[in-house]
């Protein structure tokens, strides 16, 4: 038997990137009055021009891989070839994802359901054919490419305009008759000979491109990543979808919370609450032999003491017991890492602890991380009547991934309100995935992936 639970979020704005002066919805007079020489206009004008040209080499290259590979398919030789055009189309669409997210900010979640296809060319070539994203991915290669070649024309012209006004004075003496020709009207020709009015006319020309350079590139830029945004993002049955899965999430996260609080209450309740009770009258009976001041009394208050400091150190080792399940020092201070091997150490079934991590996740992952070892391993205790468990930990692809494992008789199910679920519930505002495998007879995996940054990595 094999269950998934837990969900993924959609991506959004990349976190600390709420405000970022790059960002093109964020245009003040002081950026457009200082022209298109600024950083921004620079980095404005680089996204547009290789807009365009990497858009034109792909173009051109997926019309001929295309064309041959579809007419070679027959014959089984074009399959490589239209292989190659699929990944090309694919590893530009994310590339513009990352330039939109280095020009903005704002992060462009990929839409594809299987990012890299595995299996035989055939089957991988159906698998991106089957995808709408890359359909998607197509369209936005073609309108892009056309938008760019106008944008590409657009920041030409303005370096056009500036370097010719920057210069007229310097080489308009080489035109015809030494004169720069504006307009014939009515049979009369217009036109600027004088060095006062080259000047003039360079000035205007400057003035023109200086106030007018930064609109128009704000323009082309917000066009060229809104169509990026729209096409090569989710699309809006993937946004309702994640949506939803946003809303399950949280409904978990707080149910969760809420049964995590219940299982506190009750340990407290029926453990180290019930032992003080007692040991509160074991402690009022020594008091009242104590007042009668026989040999006899003495000494049967002795005893009550004596059971009462016994019941003190049970108390004191169930509400460690207590903390160390919500939240273990050791995890604290060393990590996940030497809390999983503490948790092993406690354990009534041997387990073996393997793998180490390149550094510290987040707090919030590492607890989540123990938790769900911690759980795993009592209900293998209780229920599996294993001899051997094992936990194997991981990272890699941005991804934290734990294995926990038993050589017991399996057949764990995850029910709606039981303790599996739970561990999906715990995770699950993480935008975690635990998996279940548990057949009949053994062996039970429990695998459990969230997507985490660790620094020293990163």
């Amino acid at each position: 038997m094999i269950t998934t639970m837990g969900t993924r979020a959609a991506g959004g704005r990349d976190q600390g990137a709420a405000f970022d002066p790059r960002s093109p919805a964020q245009v003040g007079a002081g950026i457009l009055l200082r022209g298109p020489f600024t950083g921004r206009a620079l980095r404005q004008q680089g996204y547009l021009v290789t807009s365009f040209l990497g858009g034109f080499a792909l173009t051109l290259w997926l019309i001929v891989a295309l064309t041959v590979g579809s007419t070679l398919l027959f014959v089984l030789a074009g399959l490589p070839l239209l292989m190659l055009a699929m990944t090309s189309l694919r590893a530009y669409s994310q590339r513009e994802r990352r330039r939109i997210l280095n020009l903005t900010g704002e992060r462009v979640p990929a839409p594809y359901r299987n990012a890299h296809p595995a299996g035989k060319w055939s089957t991988r070539l159906l698998a991106y054919a089957s995808e709408a994203a890359t359909w998607r991915d197509l369209v936005h290669l073609v309108v892009a490419s056309a938008l760019g070649l106008g944008w590409f024309v657009v920041v030409v012209t303005l370096w056009g305009l500036a370097l010719g006004s920057v210069s007229v004075p310097f080489w308009y003496r080489y035109l015809p008759n030494h004169r720069i020709p504006l307009m014939h009207l009515n049979g009369t020709e217009f036109y600027v000979s004088t060095t006062g009015g080259v000047v003039a006319l360079a000035a205007i020309g400057f003035v023109f491109m200086w106030f007018m350079s930064p609109p128009l590139l704000e323009l082309a830029t917000r066009a060229q990543t809104g169509l990026g945004r729209g096409l090569l993002g989710l699309s809006r049955p993937e946004l309702d979808r994640r949506e939803e899965a946003l809303r399950a999430t949280r409904s978990q996260a707080v149910s969760a919370a809420e049964a995590e609080r219940r299982r506190i209450e009750r340990d407290l309740h029926d453990g180290a609450q019930q032992r003080l009770v007692a040991l509160a009258m074991d402690l009022g009976r020594a008091k009242s032999k104590l007042k009668s001041g026989s040999q006899e009394d003495s000494e049967a208050a002795a005893q009550l003491v004596a059971e009462a400091h016994e019941g003190v150190k049970l108390a004191l080792s169930e509400l460690r017991d207590l903390a160390r399940g919500i939240h273990p020092a050791v995890l604290t201070d060393r990590g996940l890492d030497a809390a999983l091997s503490a948790l092993a150490g406690r354990s009534p079934i041997p387990v073996e602890v393997d793998g180490s991590l390149p550094g510290r996740p987040g707090p919030e992952v590492e607890s989540a991380a123990y938790f769900v070892a911690s759980e795993a391993l009592a209900n293998m205790a209780k229920h599996s009547h294993a001899t051997r468990a094992w936990i194997d930990l991981g990272y890699h692809d941005g991804l934290l991934r734990m294995s926990v494992g038993d050589n017991g008789v399996g057949g764990a199910e995850s029910k709606a309100g039981g303790g599996l679920s739970g561990l999906g519930d715990r995770i699950a505002p993480l935008d975690g995935i635990l998996s279940v495998s548990s057949p009949i007879g053994g062996p039970t995996q429990i695998i459990m992936e969230i997507p985490c940054q660790i620094p020293s990595v990163s």
